[in-house]
């Protein structure tokens, strides 16, 4: 940062120079080109929006990582317990049907095609009735 201070001239009107020397102590500034030096430099980072951080409140910006970081520790721990519920789900399954690993594989594939044909958008009552729709001999692999 360049430490040498040009001089310059600027027209501002009484009421802002007013107002201006009611802000000199609580923005803890010495002088008038001090306030005008902060206020612009405020200013100019609001405009180019690559300096945020120069014109947001650091109270804002901490509240908002502290709403983040709660948010991102709530999606953690809802994850983790989807993850110990799908976990238990999968073993109870493979307990009880004793597939192969072929059959896994297809089943795999053919349950990724499915989610990316839902969107994602899958539920328990539509894989009841793609189920019951299958006949035997034409079934999808994992559907005994």
């Amino acid at each position: 940062m360049d430490d040498n201070k040009k001089s310059t001239t600027i027209w501002l009107r009484p009421s802002v120079i007013s107002r201006m020397d009611g802000w000199l102590e609580a923005d803890n500034c010495q002088s008038r080109s001090e306030f005008v030096d902060k206020a612009l430099r405020f200013y100019m980072g609001y405009l180019g929006t690559e300096d945020n951080t120069a014109y947001l409140s650091q109270a804002i910006l901490t509240a908002i990582q502290g709403t983040l970081d709660d948010n991102n520790n709530r999606l953690c721990r809802i994850l983790f317990k989807c993850a110990v519920e799908l976990n238990m789900l999968c073993h109870t399954i493979a307990a009880h049907f004793r597939t192969d690993p072929i059959h896994t594989r297809e089943l795999r594939a053919y349950a990724v095609d499915e989610v990316k044909r839902t969107n994602g958008q899958v539920s328990f009552e539509n894989a009841v009735r793609s189920q019951r729709r299958i006949e035997p001999d034409d079934a999808w692999p994992g559907s005994y």
